[in-house]
């Protein structure tokens, strides 16, 4: 990111990210993830999707019924690690309650932002909408993905308010799958500028296919894609945030990329 404008607006940007960022544990229709956080942010990924379970007024991260071994609090202190190192860049955050909530005696709402107190305010854009680039950089801008209640100001954009979100997780047919997929990459290249496109290329089915074994049937058609697209350069606008299981880092890169072409 350190190489493009900051008038440009994160919604018109290339963007790799991860489905379920956190999932490492729980068997193969639960695992969605072999990157590390750090691993991720080095590779590329500026889009998170976590995913906080409501217990005991506290944030631990699920996938589903599987517990990932680590908190909201962790997940947004590396992510300022992250920032500290390299404050050119951001981290566009879907921030999701998980699973059932648990012996609270506060509001989801209210835990995400005792949280955020501690992490520091300032580490935050706090935005209806999404930001420029310029605006953005060294801050998570956090997707809000639960209600405020009346309770207090937004975190950042509410997810998935207006943006344009392909995200068709239960899949019977790989086929089917990338239509979906490729339809919405194509869309998004024509889409209007002030509108974030996230298309999401994970989904599972509990006999067919693990996230795993899907990613392997669709990641590659989206590289292709991708360098096809690349030999034409004729579209409006790039194919905004591509959202991924088991990515790879020719994939990632190629995404990055489609912000010169």
């Amino acid at each position: 990111m350190s190489y493009l404008p900051d008038y440009l607006p994160l919604s018109v940007l290339a963007i790799p990210g991860t489905h379920d960022t956190m999932s490492f544990f729980g068997g193969p229709l639960a695992e969605c993830q072999s990157w590390s956080l750090e691993n991720q942010y080095n590779s590329g990924v500026r889009f998170l999707d976590i995913r906080c379970r409501h217990y005991q007024d506290r944030l631990p991260i699920f996938h589903g019924v599987s517990y990932q071994r680590t908190d909201f609090f962790q997940v947004l202190s590396d992510t300022v690690n992250f920032l500290t190192e390299h404050p050119s860049e951001t981290i566009l955050m879907r921030v999701k309650e998980e699973y059932e909530p648990y012996q609270n005696t506060k509001s989801f709402y209210q835990s995400v932002a005792e949280v955020v107190n501690q992490i520091g305010e300032h580490w935050f854009l706090r935005s209806d909408s999404l930001p420029t680039l310029g605006e953005a950089r060294g801050k998570v801008v956090i997707l809000q993905d639960f209600s405020t209640k009346g309770e207090g100001p937004a975190f950042g954009p509410p997810y998935p308010g207006p943006m344009s979100i392909s995200d068709a997780y239960q899949v019977s047919d790989d086929s089917v799958k990338w239509a979906e997929v490729e339809r919405h990459l194509t869309v998004a290249q024509n889409g209007e500028p002030e509108r974030a496109y996230l298309t999401y290329c994970s989904g599972t089915h509990w006999l067919l296919y693990t996230p795993e074994s899907l990613a392997r049937k669709i990641n590659p058609r989206v590289l292709d894609y991708l360098n096809l697209k690349m030999s034409f350069g004729n579209r409006k606008r790039s194919v905004g945030v591509v959202i991924m299981d088991f990515p790879g880092a020719d994939l990632v890169r190629q995404i990055v990329l489609d912000n010169w072409v």
